[in-house]
C-alpha cells in the first residue's frame, strides 16, 4: 500500500512500519477522528477455494474479537476496527507512541539487575491477564514490547499470532504459505511451540529469553549452552546478576515445559520474596524497592520522618508523666478548719528499707518508671 492510499473508507496510509510473517504493518490517519493516528495490520490470504476463504474470514473475525476483549487492558493496544477487502484482512489498532525494548537495548546497552526486576514487574501482570483470558501470545520478544512515552509503562503488542480457545489447531488456515500454528522467532520460541503444541508457559520461556537479551545485549540464539547442564550460558555475559534472580530466569527458560514455571503467579511470588532480601556487599546496599512496595509499603519510610515520629512519641510520654506528677502526686491542700498560719502535720517519711513507689521522686522519674513507660 502506498502513502495517501485510503482503505476501509476511513484510513489514510501514512507510512509503512514493517513486514511480518503474515502481512504488513502501517501507520494511518483515522479520518473520522480528526486525523488521529492508528496502526493498520494487513493480513494476506491467497486461495481460490471459496470454502477456505470463508473459513479464513470466520477465523479472522474470531481473532479480532479476541483482540478486542484483550484491548480493554491499559497495557495492550485496543482494537479500533477490523474489515476485509479483496481477500485481504485488516486490523485497525491503537497507535502507541514509544520505543520498543529492542531499540532501547540497542541504544543504551545492557540492563542492570534492578531494571530487569522492574521490567518483569511491569509486564508479568499483562501476561497474567491474557492467560486468564485463555490466550497465548506466542510471539513475545523485544520488538513486540514497547515503553509508552507518556507514562513509561510496558506495553505488549502484536497479537497477530495469538492462540485462543476458539482457534483450534486443526481449523487454522495457511497464511502466506505458512501454518499459523507454527509461529516462532528463533531464540525466543520453545520446542513445544515449534512442534505446534504451545502451552501457556511457552510465553514464559519467550519472556525469559527477552530478559536475557536485555541483560546481555546478545540474541539468545547466539549464546552457547553449558555442555553438562545444557542450560544457556548467559550469566557471565550479564552485569552483576545475583544468584536469586538468575535462578528465576533459568527456571523460566527450561527446555522441557514441565520444568518451567507453570504460571505467572509463581514468578511474581518469587520476585516478591527476592524483593524482601537486602543485599549487602562492599559496594552497595540495595533494597529492591519496587517489589517491596507492592507487599510492604511502610518499609520505605525516610529516616528523617522516622526520627521525627520517634521524638514526638517520646515527648508525649514525658509530658504525660509530668502532668501526672503535678496533678496527682502533689500534697493535698489544708483542711478548711485549719488556719493559714498553721502548718499541716507532715506525713511520716517512709522508711529507707521500704520505699513508697507511689510518692518517691515527685516529677523525677525513677529508672524503674522509665522502663515501664
Amino acid at each position: 500500500m502506498k502513502p495517501s492510499m485510503i482503505i476501509g473508507e476511513y484510513y489514510k496510509i501514512v507510512k509503512k512500519l514493517g513486514v511480518g510473517g503474515f502481512g504488513e504493518t502501517y501507520i494511518a490517519e483515522d479520518l473520522r477522528r480528526l486525523g488521529s493516528q492508528c496502526v493498520i495490520k494487513k493480513l494476506i490470504f491467497k486461495s481460490n477455494n471459496q470454502d477456505e476463504l470463508k473459513k479464513a474470514q470466520e477465523l479472522f473475525y474470531r481473532e479480532a474479537k479476541t483482540l478486542m476483549n484483550l484491548g480493554k487492558h491499559d497495557q495492550i493496544p485496543y482494537l479500533i476496527a477490523y474489515f476485509s477487502e479483496d481477500q485481504e484482512f485488516y486490523l485497525v489498532q491503537e497507535y502507541i507512541e514509544g520505543d520498543s525494548l529492542e531499540d532501547e537495548i540497542s541504544s543504551r546497552g545492557k540492563f542492570e539487575e534492578q531494571e530487569v526486576i522492574e521490567f518483569l514487574l511491569g509486564i508479568l501482570p499483562v501476561l497474567e491477564y491474557i492467560h486468564k483470558k485463555q490466550v497465548i501470545h506466542r510471539d513475545i520478544k523485544p520488538s513486540n514490547i514497547l515503553r509508552r512515552d507518556r507514562d513509561k509503562k510496558i506495553i505488549l503488542i502484536d497479537f497477530g499470532g495469538v492462540k485462543a480457545p476458539l482457534l483450534s489447531s486443526s481449523q487454522l488456515p495457511n497464511l502466506s504459505g505458512g501454518n499459523l500454528t507454527k509461529i516462532f522467532t528463533s531464540g525466543y520460541t520453545p520446542k513445544e511451540q515449534m512442534d505446534g503444541y504451545p502451552e501457556f508457559n511457552s510465553d514464559i520461556y519467550a519472556l525469559g529469553m527477552t530478559v536475557i537479551k536485555a541483560l546481555t545485549g546478545i540474541e539468545p540464539k547466539d549464546i552457547s549452552r553449558n555442555s553438562s547442564t545444557k542450560m544457556l550460558a548467559w550469566r557471565t555475559k550479564a552485569n552483576n546478576v545475583g544468584d536469586q534472580l538468575a535462578a528465576i530466569i533459568d527456571r523460566m527458560i527450561q527446555e522441557n515445559h514441565t520444568d518451567r514455571y507453570t504460571n505467572v503467579e509463581e514468578i511474581l511470588e518469587d520476585l516478591h520474596h527476592l524483593g524482601k532480601t537486602v543485599v549487602i556487599n562492599n559496594s552497595r546496599v540495595s533494597v529492591l524497592r519496587s517489589a517491596i512496595n507492592t507487599q510492604i509499603p511502610m518499609v520505605n519510610i525516610p529516616l528523617g520522618k522516622f526520627l521525627m515520629i520517634l521524638v514526638m512519641i517520646t515527648g508525649f510520654i514525658w509530658g504525660f508523666n509530668l502532668l501526672r506528677a503535678i496533678f496527682f502526686d502533689s500534697p493535698p491542700p489544708p483542711p478548711p478548719h485549719q488556719k493559714p498560719s498553721e502548718s499541716p502535720i507532715p506525713n511520716p517519711s517512709p522508711s529507707p528499707s521500704s520505699p513508697d513507689p507511689e510518692n518517691e521522686g515527685g516529677i523525677f522519674l525513677r529508672p524503674d518508671n522509665l522502663k515501664k513507660n
